[in-house]
């Protein structure tokens, strides 16, 4: 069940698409983890910089995206930026969709 509901929410969270870059957060790399217990659902994620103008966006979008399969456990959404995000982090399928 924990491992279906891992995959739900990296599937939820392709739906939430960085505007700037165009590309969902998985494929950018931002997503540095996902774990799901009876009770939570926690994902670790980061921003391509601190001072992201639209951080608050993209982590509200998060949550809701999060929130649509995680049925009754708290979702909980932690921002953190150690490691600092790079370019490296994105995936094959996002450098394909860049043109990197």
């Amino acid at each position: 069940m924990d491992s279906a509901v891992r995959i739900a929410a990296l599937a939820a969270l392709r739906a939430v698409v960085d505007p700037e870059v165009g590309l969902d957060v998985v494929s950018m790399g931002l997503v540095y983890g996902v774990e799901v217990t009876e009770t939570a659902l926690v994902v670790r994620m980061t921003l391509t910089s601190a001072h992201c103008p639209l951080g608050e966006v993209l982590a509200s979008m998060a949550r809701e995206a999060l929130a649509g399969v995680a049925g009754e456990r708290r979702v909980t959404l932690e921002l953190v930026f150690d490691p600092p995000w790079t370019p490296a982090r994105i995936s094959e399928e996002g450098r394909r969709q860049l043109q990197l």
